[in-house]
């Protein structure tokens, strides 16, 4: 962690300065702003490492752990039970240690009079920063229940949707690790007991008896080293992704996949425009939201095209005009934003088309889905069959020559 020194602004326009540990510049700029003072000038510290900071903590949280917790706490403050109340009775019914470590942090922070945005700032690394502005929000605005449970919402949706991609992508994966396997199983067990035989016909074998009984003889004979190289290919392939020219390479090319880039681009725009919307709907300003929603997105491609939004609303210029992105095709996202800039339901429209979007999403997964599960299936056939069909034209030619 560092200490930032920083010159700010109260509420009540007064002049103040002080200093504020976080893990980087914008971070310790959020939370001041979260603690409502406008800061105008952040400088660097030295780096310090706290007892309660997630480097210290050991495990993260699981989303699961976060969903509970977010439930559990929405549904207690509904009731109007007491923060601390609520925090201790979730202790004692938390399901595992790191869940108890966690809420009794939390609880000991707020028994020490701190906000309950100032007693989850250790766990940012957890929670995400969208988390902690919307519970600021909701403290500062009296609507934390409210609050809870749209963090709830939101939670569940993204889970359910990455469990929908999972269980989606389970059964194609399985099939295709089945189809290399076989093959491989063929060549490598099958092929070599009629070797003895072909071995005899020489140059007389069939083109195809002969590319296979190659390719059985490579298979067996060198099979350490293609799994060297392909472990060599996979490391050197991981570096390279890892670098930032690499990963945005990567990123532009999976984007440009037939079919499963506009899936892709379809679901990370659903997150997108989830969170800014919601980040707008409680009253997170907009430059602020804009740079949270941008954490959203994994796709580095995609960052770097929503990006310049921040720099455009900063310089007075409408939203609608930065939505430029060719990633958007010829969708009518620019003119609704415009329609809603101009009739003041900005965030509304943006849930909207976080629906939109996260529903083609789903329609062209299934798509992809229904178009990859044969095409495996057909491929693997098609394979299978060709070296049968070579095993058989050698032993065919073999009859033909007696």
């Amino acid at each position: 962690m560092i200490d930032f020194q920083y010159d700010g602004v109260m509420p009540d326009g007064k002049a103040c300065q002080g200093s504020i540990r976080a893990p980087n510049e914008e971070t310790a700029r959020l939370r001041l702003i979260g603690q409502g003072v406008t800061p105008v000038r952040i400088a660097g510290g030295a780096g310090v490492l706290s007892p309660d900071e997630p480097e210290n903590r050991g495990a993260r949280l699981k989303r699961s752990e976060v969903l509970l917790f977010s439930r559990e706490m929405a549904h207690l403050k509904q009731a109007n039970m007491p923060l601390d109340k609520a925090l201790a009775m979730l202790k004692e019914t938390a399901d595992t240690d790191r869940l108890k470590v966690f809420i009794s942090k939390v609880e000991e922070g707020v028994r020490g009079g701190k906000s309950l945005y100032q007693s989850l700032l250790p766990f940012e690394r957890d929670l995400g920063r969208q988390y902690l502005v919307l519970i600021r929000a909701g403290e500062t605005s009296g609507s934390l229940h409210v609050v809870l449970k749209e963090l709830t919402v939101q939670l569940e949706a993204d889970d359910k949707l990455r469990n929908y991609v999972i269980s989606s992508m389970t059964y194609p994966v399985i099939l295709l690790v089945v189809a290399v396997l076989s093959v491989l199983l063929l060549l490598a067990f099958v092929v070599p007991q009629f070797r003895e035989i072909f071995d005899s016909m020489g140059d007389k074998l069939p083109y195809s008896t002969r590319l296979v009984v190659d390719l059985s003889d490579l298979v067996r004979s060198h099979w350490m080293a293609m799994l060297l190289g392909m472990a060599v290919v996979l490391f050197l392939g991981s570096r390279w992704a890892a670098t930032a020219d690499g990963r945005l390479r990567l990123d532009r090319l999976l984007l440009e996949l037939p079919l499963f880039g506009k899936v892709l681009r379809n679901l990370q725009f659903a997150v997108y425009f989830r969170t800014f919307g919601i980040l707008l709907q409680r009253g997170v300003p907009m430059v602020d939201a804009l740079r949270i929603a941008i954490d959203t997105l994994t796709n580095t491609a995609l960052r770097k095209d929503i990006e310049p939004l921040v720099g455009l609303v900063k310089a007075g210029k409408r939203l609608s005009t930065g939505f430029v992105s060719p990633y958007l095709g010829k969708s009518s996202t620019p003119q609704l934003i415009r329609v809603a800039e101009e009739t003041g339901q900005l965030d509304i429209t943006l849930l909207g088309l976080a629906d939109r979007y996260e529903d083609e999403g789903r329609r062209t997964m299934g798509r992809v889905l229904a178009a990859m599960e044969p095409l495996i299936i057909i491929v693997l056939g098609a394979l299978v069959a060709f070296i049968i069909i070579a095993i058989l034209g050698g032993v065919l030619s073999i009859n033909d020559t007696i």
